[in-house]
């Protein structure tokens, strides 16, 4: 396995994508930011990619023998796991993106402690016919170079609520703004909600949204989800809405905007 350094991008990667998963398909395609392994630049048939908005691993690839599993596992236990370390993390959180992957992986750690946790997707493509009303003093933003210009001169004192979300995603604001979109809400000198497309394979965007805890439960995060879709659509994009299965505010709101479930996963 060779890690990619940021100026190496794969010219052939058909067999260590799947299109139902962009968080990770997009960083092995080059579309958006994120660590990966292969096992084989030229012709990679195994891939590990790292996910910073998702916080967690995910395998993709073709069948491996028990050779290759257990050559992978040394590489992870000496490498991946110093990565973490060096993070100060812990455990090892990853998912399994390729069916026909999923027994070698699990076999592979089969002499480990593993927890798992179901993930649930959810998509949207069509325009949202919603009306909805924010409370007195809160405004929606969009997230382009006007507005960020008044980020970065501090005009909000929260602005890594925004800022940070971008730059883990997008290797600049400028790629941010070429390959994804966000929306904001203020509130006096406050960004105070935000949803960003974090990741981008093909037309289908990934999505991060989060309400600061003292302004949740008024609504903030449907108003948001609606001018966030409708963008979407106006841009020729598919919205795609991954949650876990504990968070059960997140599946609620999803399910409000009317998205369609599409897939689950676990997550070990």
């Amino acid at each position: 396995m060779k890690k990619l350094d940021c100026s190496q991008k794969l010219d052939k990667y058909e067999n260590i994508i799947n299109v139902n998963s962009p968080s990770f398909s997009g960083i092995v395609a080059g579309e958006c930011k994120g660590d990966l392994w292969v096992d084989d630049i030229d012709n990679p048939r195994i891939s590990i990619v790292y996910s910073y908005p998702v916080g967690s691993f995910a395998f993709l690839g073709s069948i491996i023998n028990d050779n290759e599993c257990i050559e992978l596992k040394k590489y992870i236990e000496k490498e991946i796991f110093d990565f973490l370390k060096q993070k100060g993390v812990s455990s090892f959180e990853f998912s399994i993106e390729s069916e026909h992957l999923k027994p070698y992986i699990l076999k592979m750690f089969a002499d480990m402690e593993i927890q798992s946790e179901r993930e649930y997707s959810y998509r949207k493509s069509e325009h949202i016919n919603s009306c909805y009303s924010l409370p007195e003093g809160f405004e929606i933003q969009k997230v382009n170079n006007d507005f960020l210009i008044k980020v970065f001169k501090g005009d909000y004192e929260n602005k890594a609520f925004l800022i940070d979300r971008i730059l883990e995603c997008w290797e600049n604001v400028d790629d941010f703004n070429n390959r994804s979109l966000a929306l904001c809400i203020t509130c006096k000198k406050r960004i105070v909600a935000v949803i960003v497309g974090t990741a981008r394979y093909k037309n289908i965007l990934a999505i991060d949204i989060e309400v600061e805890e003292d302004f949740r439960h008024k609504g903030l995060g449907y108003c948001l989800t609606i001018e966030f879709v409708n963008e979407c659509v106006k841009r020729g994009l598919t919205a795609q809405w991954d949650c876990m299965e504990s968070n059960l505010a997140s599946r609620k709101l999803a399910e409000k905007a009317d998205f369609s479930a599409f897939k689950e996963n676990d997550v070990y």
